[in-house]
């Protein structure tokens, strides 16, 4: 299932209610020392974390650094103490290079009031965090807070995950692997010469120092070492050293010193083979003219075939570039709403798909209420209607009373403001209707097939209609194009 279809499932579903909670999230952040909830008595505390996960997530901090986060999740046990649950802390120690001991709180925004999420499924939970260094070990540790009373048994989960080195795909292009030479590629070449071994590398723009050393095997004393000053980078060089007649079977190090990892920093390897030299002057005959002029020919073709080529090459990239970055403008969707729906349970969640799955700018009445007091409704929906691509027109064919009872709890009045800008929203639209002017901006989207027995105004059969789940790749596209 895709992202926007388990997103539109999830939206269907809590528009028809909910057996308890469904939904809870958590806050998380750095805290110091230890809770706060040591210093109290308490008469009840929850239960141990049923599972504790941890696994490596790739991440890209700027457009050149990648590296890796720690991804930590976590489920709660089927208890009745998960009623008394406020938090839950986890700690991360690192050891290889370095030591370092941090923890984060996550605070859950709501009591739970009960022990299941909507299909009696356990509740999940993760935190994205951690930054992880190479080589490095990372015990994570997390527990429910209240904790547990003095003398009492204090429940916790532990695991252990290890960082990759800088040779990992990945890892290699963090900052501090290619501080330590992860992306210097010397292209090593050594060849003997009579008494002497000709070696060739590539040097890195992070230092000027290399040391030399030549081996007669892996397991023999190094025979000859000498250092190399350069103060060209990123440049071929040469350097000759003496040996004796009888070393045949050499093997050559490059030790590299970087501000990184100063005399530590990782060794790169070359073998001997044989030097290619020169046997005489060749002498051209009146044939070898010809092939010469023949490969020259051949040459200057390829060289403007591959010139043509790259040409255009440049100009679809150039074009690619700017068609994505059209594609890129989000599309402004103003949504209004009957009272019927439930704002919380389903348009807040279907403001969530449309900024999170279409890229779209969501305005929505309830986000604004400060500039429709100091505006007044019908001038700042007239505003609106201006400067959306879309206006969409979300209606059900079907209420829920608990639904309707959380709403009413938690918005208050909201239901009689929603009616008064469905009324307005759909007066401007028979208003647009009569002047055939901006009759494509609006949509009518329903949770179930649209038919002639729906509640909303007729008039509004006129709109493109679209049921979701069933049209959501042709929603989708039509959305997209406000653009075009």
């Amino acid at each position: 299932m895709t992202l926007a279809a388990s997103v539109l499932l999830s939206l269907v579903l809590s528009s028809c209610g909910s057996w308890g909670q469904d939904w809870l999230s958590i806050t998380c952040g750095f805290e110091t020392g230890p809770a706060r909830e040591l210093r109290k008595w308490h008469n009840l505390t929850p239960a141990d974390l049923h599972n504790l996960s941890a696994q490596l997530v790739e991440t890209e901090v700027e457009t050149y650094f990648r590296s890796y986060l720690i991804n930590i999740s976590w489920s709660l046990s089927i208890d009745a103490s998960i009623k008394v649950l406020t938090a839950t802390k986890i700690c991360v120690m690192s050891k290889g290079t370095r030591e370092h001991f941090e923890c984060i709180r996550c605070n859950y925004t709501e009591k739970f009031q009960s022990q299941t999420t909507f299909g009696h499924r356990r509740w999940q939970f993760h935190y994205i965090g951690f930054p992880v260094e190479p080589d490095m070990f990372y015990l994570i540790s997390a527990y429910n807070l209240p904790p547990a009373n003095i003398y009492e048994d204090s429940p916790s989960k532990s695991i252990m995950l290890t960082s990759p080195g800088c040779k990992d795909n990945v890892m290699k292009y963090s900052r501090n692997c290619i501080e330590v030479g992860s992306l210097w590629n010397p292209n090593i070449t050594v060849c003997k010469i009579v008494a002497e071994v000709e070696v060739n590398f590539t040097t890195s723009s992070l230092g000027t120092k290399y040391a030399i050393l030549l081996q007669e095997c892996e397991e023999c004393d190094v025979s000859a070492e000498m250092d190399l000053m350069t103060k060209i980078n990123e440049t071929r060089t040469s350097v000759r050293i003496p040996v004796s007649d009888q070393s045949n079977n050499l093997s050559v190090q490059i030790i590299p010193y970087f501000p990184k990892c100063g005399t530590d920093c990782p060794r790169r390897k070359g073998t001997l083979t044989e030097c290619v030299q020169n046997q005489g002057t060749i002498t051209i005959n009146s044939a070898g003219r010809y092939v010469f002029y023949i490969l020259a020919a051949l040459c200057v073709i390829l060289c403007v075939v591959t010139a043509v080529v790259c040409f255009r090459r440049i100009n679809d990239t150039k074009q690619m570039f700017f068609l994505r970055t059209a594609l890129q403008q989000p599309v402004k969707v103003l949504v209004v709403y009957p009272k019927e729906i439930c704002f919380h349970h389903t348009v807040l969640v279907f403001a969530d798909f449309l900024h999170k799955c279409c890229q779209s700018d969501v305005i929505i009445d309830m986000w604004q209420k400060r500039r429709i007091a100091e505006q007044g409704p019908v001038q700042w929906l007239a505003f609106q209607k201006e400067v959306a691509d879309k206006v969409i027109f979300l209606v059900s064919s079907y209420t829920n009373s608990e639904c309707d009872a959380v709403c009413h709890k938690s918005i208050g009045n909201h239901k009689d403001n929603s009616e008064c800008m469905f009324t307005l929203a759909f007066n401007l639209f028979c208003s647009d209707m009569k002047n055939m002017s901006s009759l494509h901006k609006y949509m009518l989207v329903s949770f179930s097939e649209i038919n002639s027995k729906e509640t909303f105004p007729s008039a509004l059969n006129s709109c493109a209609k679209y049921c979701l789940m069933k049209d959501i790749d042709i929603f989708c596209r039509d959305l997209s194009c406000s653009h075009r």
